[in-house]
């Protein structure tokens, strides 16, 4: 694994799928938000999380991984959301993962030239409940 990506593990649980874990990929490059979805996400014992902290990383991280659902923020460092979204809708091997958009901007502007849109949409300062429910619908639990 690359150096701008960081694991971050969390205790191992069951779900009700039977399936003991799922991955969380969070593309963000504010370290402090990084932080905040750790916190949050570490209640949750049967999830875990990786970072990447820009929008290259991000993807690369994804094809390496193939994490059951993906954070991106939209407003990234090297490229926007939309741009990471195209790349990932693109490749077959990341294609069908469920991406949610956390974005300071809410609700976002959706360039008209976007030609893939996000499942989800959640807005910064993120809200423990709606991010939850969001994922664990993209998990189906």
């Amino acid at each position: 694994m690359n150096k701008a990506t960081q694991y971050i593990q969390h205790p191992h649980g069951l779900s009700m799928t039977g399936k003991s874990t799922y991955s969380v990929l969070y593309i963000e490059d504010n370290e402090a938000n990084r932080l905040l979805i750790q916190l949050i996400l570490e209640r949750k014992e049967y999830l875990e999380l990786f970072a990447a902290t820009d929008g290259r990383s991000g993807i690369k991280a994804a094809q390496e991984i193939l994490p059951d659902v993906i954070l991106l923020d939209i407003s990234l460092p090297d490229m926007n959301g939309y741009a990471v979204l195209a790349a990932l809708r693109n490749d077959p091997a990341t294609h069908q993962i469920p991406v949610i958009a956390i974005s300071g901007e809410f609700p976002p502007r959706i360039p008209r030239d976007a030609p893939f849109v996000f499942e989800k949409y959640l807005p910064k300062p993120i809200e423990i409940a709606p991010l939850y429910e969001a994922i664990d619908e993209f998990l189906r639990l």
